[in-house]
């Protein structure tokens, strides 16, 4: 059975956690701060280990950056405070494969850890492979109590499918709202490519392509991504840029059947965006790095931008280039000048309680917006939007 090392501050946190996994015959090692943990997965070797965000002295994404530099194929589960929400884009770019938030079920807790600790711990010298992910739509029939709350959701769905699941909160243009059901669950990224809405899902590492058709979305194309984290989606003409933050690449694709790897480019940070103006190939990462660059062979930056609410999402649409905050589900509007000057900062009218905001787009004067862990992909006008200045 597989070894399950769970680092946590708070004995009593880890002795729970323990005797559930305990009692499904896992193998267990527990730490209760960072120097602590990395010692273990040198010795110990676990296969799968529960991080806590919050450590004393050495945080979380310290522990999981040194993890990786053990194992760099170690799945990691983030384990996140009361109350705390953890927007898909931090997981990404922290590297973790998924989060629990406290207080978590022991039947949730016992089902994620099956998704990513293998069946057997290698013995010394042999290579571990990482976990394969299984397709998207095998998430919702891993236990018997998600299969019934996927049923029940479809069930929902589809009553309301007649309505269009919308809703008009004025006559005008301007304060349009519609939600799209079906669309998949943990997007990190999208964009549009002519009349297509293409996504890109962190967890499922895969890539959805939607249309329109009649009154909702319609998925045409999946392509499964199965080594990339994805937190940035670009198209240049027929390439996809992909940016993939655990792996601080960002990655050209052909846009054909199976999406080929044209070429890997490093990069010096972790790249949590990206977006395509017809000219400019722009990146942005959590620490506030913004830079324009052009696409070719080594995609070196042209112009640099610090932004002081470091965003994890860009946009630019007309004279502006909008940023977003995955955690506060802030978004900023930048002046398209020397310095990206700060132009206003808004708030969504329509708060999706635990869902934060995980990507966002414009089109025809429309924000497209997707919430972590939720289904569901929201067309609004721009009075969706408050000013909080």
């Amino acid at each position: 059975m597989s070894r399950i090392l769970i680092v946590d501050d708070e004995p009593d946190m880890r002795l729970a956690v323990r005797n559930v996994l305990a009692s499904k015959g896992y193998d267990i090692l527990e730490a209760g701060d960072g120097p602590s943990a990395l010692e273990m997965a040198r010795t110990g070797r676990p296969d799968l280990v529960l991080l806590d965000m919050l450590l004393p002295g050495m945080d979380g994404p310290g522990v999981l950056e040194g993890l990786k530099k053990i194992d760099g194929s170690l799945p990691v589960i983030l384990i996140t405070g009361y109350g705390q929400t953890r927007p898909a884009a931090d997981v990404v770019r922290f590297g973790a494969g998924e989060y629990l938030q406290k207080p978590f079920e022991n039947a949730r807790l016992v089902e994620t850890v099956r998704k990513f600790a293998p069946g057997r711990r290698p013995p010394p010298g042999e290579r571990r492979e990482p976990p394969a992910p299984p397709p998207a739509a095998a998430y919702p029939r891993e236990s018997p109590r998600r299969r019934r709350f996927a049923l029940a959701a479809l069930g929902l769905a589809v009553l309301i499918s007649g309505a269009a699941l919308h809703r008009h909160m004025k006559s005008s243009r301007e304060a349009y709202y519609r939600e799209y059901p079906g669309a998949a669950a943990n997007i990190s990224a999208m964009m549009w490519r002519g009349d297509k809405l293409v996504a890109g899902d962190w967890l499922a590492r895969a890539v959805y392509v939607y249309a329109r058709e009649g009154d909702g979305l319609k998925l045409v194309e999946t392509y499964q991504l199965e080594k990339t984290h994805i937190s940035g989606l670009a198209a240049v003409g027929d390439t996809f840029y992909v940016a993939d933050s655990w792996r601080k690449v960002i990655e050209a694709r052909a846009v054909a059947p199976g999406l080929p790897l044209l070429k890997v480019f490093p990069m010096p940070g972790k790249v949590s965006a990206l977006f395509y103006d017809g000219e400019y190939l722009w990146t942005c990462d959590g620490d506030g790095n913004a830079a324009m660059r052009r696409p070719g062979l080594e995609l070196a930056p042209a112009v640099s931008f610090r932004l002081p609410e470091k965003p994890d999402q860009i946009f630019r649409d007309g004279n502006y280039l909008w940023t977003a905050v995955s955690s506060t589900g802030r978004l900023y509007r930048h002046i398209l000048d020397d310095s990206l000057t700060l132009d206003g900062t808004f708030a969504l009218r329509t708060p999706q309680a635990g869902y934060p905001l995980s990507a966002f787009a414009w089109k025809d004067g429309r924000l497209w917006l997707a919430r972590d862990g939720l289904p569901v992909i929201t067309e609004a006008g721009r009075a969706e939007l408050i000013s909080q200045e």
